[in-house]
């Protein structure tokens, strides 16, 4: 079936006629085209493996599920209601990737007692052999970066670490908690229970103790787009409900669930 689609778009070429506007995103393109008069289904196809069939009424695509910073192969094939070849346009993109500085700044009063001002991080998209690709994240800390997400190595064994300890992970996590910690209570110490990785999304799971009691706690990172073509991160520290009240979530109102929506400083 294969051998047969790469024939067919192979002799489109002789009549094709560029009328497609590809926008490259980390995760794909939004395509725009104009299929020509008598055009039934509109065929997309990425380095030749199909991707879907439209409709004559649909002009427009949004192509995701790609990796970002990579090259790809575009193919729209144009079919009338015989399923007969009518033209097609080729494109060569590469996506584009989540990298740069974000910023969300608080647009009211309420700062945990002027802690939460502004939030910054920086992305770094990170392509990994062994598991696959994700997002690297980055926090300033009295001017000296520190890296977020992951905390430790991929892969690195699981460990109880002090909660006033001058590692490099120790001084993450320990400014975070004060600064999204609503309550007086001090942790004694903490473990990375494990983390999840995937292009668009990242979660850290953490076991904090304190007055011997153990508190599970996840600290989630969601890339997206907004319609403009903008980018943004999604920073949300969830724990159990009984003890959400600890916790402080963005006063602005941008999410449902609390969640810190920083933009790319780039986009805007």
């Amino acid at each position: 079936m294969r051998k047969i689609i790469a024939v067919a778009i192979f002799v489109f070429v002789v009549f094709s006629m560029s009328a497609v506007s590809v926008e490259p995103t980390p995760y794909g393109a939004r395509l725009v085209f104009s299929p020509p008069e008598g055009t039934v289904y509109t065929d997309i196809y990425i380095n030749n493996g199909f991707v879907v069939r439209l409709g004559e009424m649909e002009t427009s695509y949004e192509i995701t599920g790609l990796e970002a910073d990579g090259e790809y192969l575009l193919s729209i094939a144009y079919r009338d209601a015989e399923n007969r070849n009518l033209s097609a346009e080729f494109e060569h993109f590469n996506t584009t990737n989540w990298n740069g500085e974000y910023l969300w700044v608080n647009n009211t009063d309420n700062d945990n007692n002027g802690k939460v001002r502004e939030i910054r991080l920086r992305a770094k998209t990170v392509h990994d052999d062994r598991y696959g690709q994700y997002n690297e994240i980055y926090f300033d800390i009295d001017g000296k970066e520190y890296r977020l997400f992951p905390l430790f190595d991929l892969g690195s064994p699981v460990t109880w670490v002090e909660y006033d300890d001058m590692t490099p992970q120790a001084i993450c996590y320990r400014t975070n908690a004060e600064l999204f910690n609503k309550s007086s209570i001090k942790p004694s110490r903490w473990r990375l229970e494990r983390m999840e990785v995937s292009p668009l999304s990242s979660v850290t799971h953490v076991d904090t103790r304190a007055f011997g009691f153990s508190i599970a706690c996840d600290t989630s990172f969601s890339f997206f787009l907004d319609e403009d073509g903008n980018r943004h991160i999604s920073f949300l520290i969830t724990g159990p409900e009984i003890l959400r009240s600890f916790f402080f979530y963005s006063p602005n109102g941008e999410s449902p669930d609390g969640a810190f929506i920083l933009e790319n400083l780039s986009d805007k």
